[in-house]
């Protein structure tokens, strides 16, 4: 019978992923709907006041007790065995309180100095203050700008604020819309796919990737909008994993070369955290927030099984910032933050570009980057308002992310570069990178109510670094995450679950804690961005993404699969489901030493063209285990120094009038 229900397709695909496909869409409609939320004891957004009552079996003076409380009948699961801890964790008490105290408790004028963004919001911290948009500079195509970024996301804004700073002339190119926060953002999991990235891509390889939700994002702000804040450093040991490990390659620079932009980046956005004792223990501006039921649980397992645990890093506010609000725990993260505590460059680096003159071209969706006679580039061609146009500038970055970055320059082939802009070496599109995800939830006899409180509460890095008793190398980091009714959902379908069965499962969600991981998977050659033969709406050749796990990744995504359900049967879950998944794409472009082994160099300036650089996450020969945010700002805010420190060539454009 079970040969027989595999054998059976519809359409040509398998019956049985389409069942499970009308299963989740159905869900998805059901689930979005407040009628539902009262059904499986979900709050809602709680805006604006939030949640106050956050830990387990705690509920607002308005929430009730769950009327099922009871979980179905069963044995206890059986813990797997715990991996090896390969970072316990340094540090000493009394440094880390003194260097705590150190970071909390200093003056923000230095911080305004560099970026006043924080206090260009509007008085209350709520929205943009539309006036920056009504005031900001606009130049003509023909305008020859100092520098011109496509892409207006983590890399692109950090970069076009610092160079603004340093005085250049700076036009960003955003092919999604200028998002208002309290306009167009709405508390609601199934309203808030508009903020990802959904245009057409092609999926191939023995593993793909889904694309279009937690790993893209559609305009100003890019991913940075809806990721979840989870904002840790990246460690020195990712820095040289070819020479540590025999596996990845090693970057064109070391650590210490980012320790500066990191520490600007974490004051900036700011970052709330525990001191840091893992890779180079470090402390926070901010304290770390509360912890709702969610992590709760997790620091109970990891107690139980002596595992180092730390509340944070995220970067939300932990108080006010300038006039940023601070975080009131309303549990819609991922959703786009209408209270503006979750940092985005949308509210930490925009507003003080625009003030020092950057215009912000949304809705322009850049087609091909032109060179002149001479080589260099000298600007790019594109889509708005269903005309084409060609901005002209003296410098260009793209800055697209790990998809379109590729993409572009595979777009941008011409007489110099038959096989693609900065392609002589066949690099561009390779080596793109995804971490291993899995989510691991437990039920638990007490009330979670894992909705409250930012989505990674607590936090996990003591098996980031190879285990040399293990047949794999590199690790994994683990943290809290909280999915919302849809999410939910989705990770209770994937266990095959339907009808009467699912419909329990689903209405015992207050009940669920869930952690997931991020696992490091290598850097391959044929995990690479071509061009397809389909064109998007615009007439231009889509992406093909192809992916395939090799067994060092299969070996470690089950290695965090195991982690996860030992920390939450320790931690006392009567049950545990995991479901796989993939977060955060990286690579592409990557940085490198000669230009016969990359696309950039420790620059993130183009071998092949020099006024020509790549400033997004697409330039990272390894990912680590750790969210890629603050490493790609960090990346930029370094290079952007370095950009700012050289000369440039010819007179600047003046004017630049309005058009």
């Amino acid at each position: 019978m079970e040969k027989v229900r595999r054998a059976t397709r519809w359409h040509g695909w398998p019956a049985a992923h389409v069942w499970s496909l009308w299963t989740r869409y159905a869900c998805t409609a059901y689930y979005s709907h407040p009628e539902a939320w009262d059904e499986i004891g979900f709050g809602g957004p709680a805006f604006p006041a939030g949640y106050a009552r956050l830990g387990l079996d705690r509920r607002e003076r308005w929430e009730v007790a769950d009327a099922h409380p009871q979980a179905p009948a069963g044995p206890a699961p059986e813990p797997p065995p715990l991996p090896a801890v390969t970072d316990p964790g340094r540090h000493g008490e009394a440094a880390a309180a003194w260097a705590t105290l150190r970071q909390t408790t200093r003056r923000q004028r230095a911080v305004r100095r560099r970026n006043a963004s924080a206090w260009l919001l509007p008085p209350g911290g709520l929205g943009f203050d539309h006036r920056l948009l009504r005031d900001m500079r606009r130049y003509r195509d023909e305008d020859e700008v100092d520098l011109l970024i496509v892409g207006c996301g983590a890399g692109g804004s950090v970069l076009a604020q610092r160079m603004a700073r340093a005085g250049w002339s700076v036009v960003v190119l955003e092919a999604g819309p200028f998002w208002d926060p309290l306009r167009d953002w709405v508390s609601d999991e199934y309203g808030s796919h508009q903020l990802y990235w959904t245009e057409p891509r092609v999926l191939a390889g023995s593993d793909p990737v889904p694309m279009g939700s937690n790993n893209s994002g559609r305009g100003v702000g890019g991913s940075m909008v809806h990721f979840a804040g989870y904002t840790p450093r990246f460690h020195p040991s990712d820095f040289a994993t070819r020479t540590r490990d025999g596996v990845g390659a090693d970057w064109p620079l070391s650590y210490d070369d980012l320790r500066g932009p990191y520490e600007r980046l974490e004051a900036e956005l700011p970052v709330a955290g525990q001191y840091w004792p893992w890779g180079e223990p470090h402390a926070y501006p901010h304290a770390p927030h509360p912890v709702g039921g969610n992590g709760q649980v997790f620091l109970r397992g990891a107690a139980a099984l002596g595992i180092e645990a730390r509340v944070g890093p995220v970067a939300i506010t932990n108080g006010r910032f300038g006039r940023r609000p601070h975080c009131v725990y309303r549990g819609f993260c991922l959703q786009g933050c209408k209270v503006n505590a979750k940092a985005s460059p949308l509210v930490t680096h925009l507003p003080d570009a625009l003030a020092h003159g950057v215009e912000i071209r949304a809705d322009a969706m850049a087609s091909a980057v032109e060179l002149g006679p001479d080589g260099l580039a000298r600007g790019v061609r594109y889509l708005r308002g269903g005309r084409e146009h060609l901005q002209r500038a003296r410098t260009v970055a793209v800055a697209g992310y790990a998809i379109e970055t590729p993409r572009l320059l595979l777009n941008s082939a011409c007489k110099r570069f038959p096989e693609g802009l900065c392609n002589d070496h066949d690099q561009v599109g390779r080596y793109v990178m995804v971490q291993g995800a899995p989510q691991t939830s437990g039920r638990f006899e007490q009330e979670v109510r894992a909705y409250k409180a930012p989505p990674p509460e607590v936090s996990t890095e003591a098996f980031y670094e190879t285990d040399p008793t293990r047949p794999y190398q590199r690790g994994f980091t683990i943290q809290n995450i909280s999915p919302l009714p849809i999410t939910w959902s989705e990770h209770v379908v994937a266990q095959g679950h339907w009808g009467a069965n699912l419909r329990q499962y689903l209405s015992d969600y207050v009940h669920w804690a869930t952690l997931g991981a991020m696992a490091e998977l290598l850097p391959q050659a044929d995990n690479r961005v071509t061009l397809a033969e389909e064109k998007d709406r615009h007439g231009l050749p889509v992406a093909q993404f192809a992916y395939s796990q090799c067994e060092n990744d299969r070996q470690l995504i089950a290695a965090a699969r195991g982690a996860m359900e030992a920390l939450l049967t320790a931690a006392g879950a009567s049950e545990v489901i995991t479901i796989d998944r993939y977060a955060h794409l990286v690579g592409g472009c990557r940085m490198a030493a000669r230009p016969e082994d990359g696309v950039v160099d420790r620059d993130l300036r183009s071998f092949a063209v020099p006024n020509l650089l790549v400033t997004d996450g697409s330039v990272l020969p390894t990912q680590g285990a750790a969210n890629p945010a603050l490493t790609i700002m960090a990346l930029v805010d370094r290079a952007a120094g370095v950009l700012a420190a050289g000369a440039r060539a010819g007179l600047r454009t003046p004017g630049g009038g309005r058009r």
